[in-house]
């Protein structure tokens, strides 16, 4: 069935359940000690585009004031300047690789800030080989430092909001609980904690369902937007197209619409409800025949691995999974579908000049007191 097809294909909601982003894909942001930064993108690139040279700009965005390099995937501690010579490529191309070259090159675009407010200001993401600016997400970074004598602490914030027009005609709070919705898609706050492995299935398979009903519902809202759409090469509506706009709004809430059966295909069984409902096969028919396709949830094809370096030791890594040198976080479209997503971090800086300049005047304070006590 064609609808079904293009439903599944344009449709995003999917992604909500398990968004599928680039794993390679990485954005990753070094934090320096006088509040200076950098953000390196590394995504993947063709022998093409690593032949440019430096001098020249790579694309619209990444130009040459960025820093730019390149590795081959798996390999990536092991940088090479560009641009990718002819010898490099042979060396490559004589390898036993498991993967097409094309797949394995990688590019890394750097750029250094001068704080992390104009860091913030142009959020990017990789799109075929190149680097696009994000749409309707907005991020907002903050950093602190706090110079405590012998450490200096710094406390890092970013936040992603989405900003765009409204994504869900049919809002999640008709279903779960603001704290319940922030759960499932950023995992604070914590709802299972204490809770035995059983417990915690109850607990989640619960709220899988109350978000499955939200996502039917969704699907049947668009289902009925496109049929209200095109409601003129409709043969034979059992109602009309005013009657049909009016009821939309209450169908999409009928148990049987919330409650359609996984195991016959959701958007199949959603448009069989619309048969049911109306009982006739009108619309069927015509989403049989439709060649047309839904406007796209673009905010959640967003997802990047996030990862941040901070200065000194690290002392709180949020949400984050720290291993020793750097902050892995997931950063995602999805994330965002509760209100702003915001990644902190703190670390301290041991200021060994401070315990130097402390031990000089101690033992300067202790020979002035003996030289004192001589003299007397």
């Amino acid at each position: 069935m064609k609808v079904i097809i293009k439903i599944i294909a344009a449709m995003m909601l999917v992604l909500i359940m398990a968004s599928c982003k680039n794993k390679d894909d990485r954005m990753l942001t070094v934090i320096n000690e006088d509040g200076t930064c950098s953000r390196e993108y590394t995504f993947h690139t063709t022998q093409q585009w690593l032949s440019a040279s430096p001098d020249e700009d790579y694309d619209s965005i990444v130009d040459k004031t960025w820093e730019r390099s390149w590795s081959v995937l798996g390999a990536d501690s092991v940088r090479y300047p560009v641009p990718l010579t002819e010898a490099q490529l042979d060396s490559m191309q004589a390898l036993d690789l498991s993967k097409p070259l094309g797949n394995l090159l990688m590019v890394h675009a750097k750029k250094e800030y001068q704080c992390v407010e104009e860091m913030s200001a142009h959020l990017y993401r990789a799109e075929r080989h190149h680097l696009k600016e994000v749409d309707n997400i907005k991020a907002n970074s903050t950093l602190e430092k706090h110079f405590k004598w012998f450490y200096t602490d710094y406390t890092f914030s970013e936040s992603f909001v989405y900003d765009g027009p409204a994504l869900f005609p049919i809002p999640l709070d008709r279903f779960l609980s603001a704290d319940t919705v922030s759960f499932w898609f950023t995992g604070q706050p914590d709802l299972t904690q204490n809770l035995s492995g059983a417990e915690q299935k109850e607990v989640l398979d619960g709220i899988e369902k109350k978000i499955n009903q939200w996502t039917n519902a969704n699907w049947f809202y668009e289902i009925c937007n496109l049929i209200i759409a095109n409601y003129e090469k409709i043969q034979n509506p059992p109602v009309s197209k005013e009657r049909f706009s009016s009821v939309r709004d209450s169908l999409v809430m009928q148990p049987c619409v919330l409650n359609a059966n996984e195991n016959e295909g959701k958007a199949e069984s959603l448009t069989n409800q619309i048969d049911n409902l109306f009982q006739s096969d009108a619309y069927k028919q015509f989403l049989q025949t439709y060649e047309g396709g839904f406007g796209a949830y673009g905010i959640l094809s967003f997802g990047t691995n996030y990862d941040l370096h901070m200065p000194g030791t690290v002392t709180d890594a949020g949400m984050g999974q720290y291993d020793g040198n750097v902050i892995h976080y997931r950063l995602g479209g999805e994330r965002m579908i509760p209100g702003s997503y915001t990644i902190n971090a703190s670390s301290r800086v041991t200021n060994v000049w401070a315990f130097i300049v402390t031990i000089l005047v101690i033992l300067i304070a202790i020979g002035t007191f003996v030289f004192r006590k001589k003299r007397r």
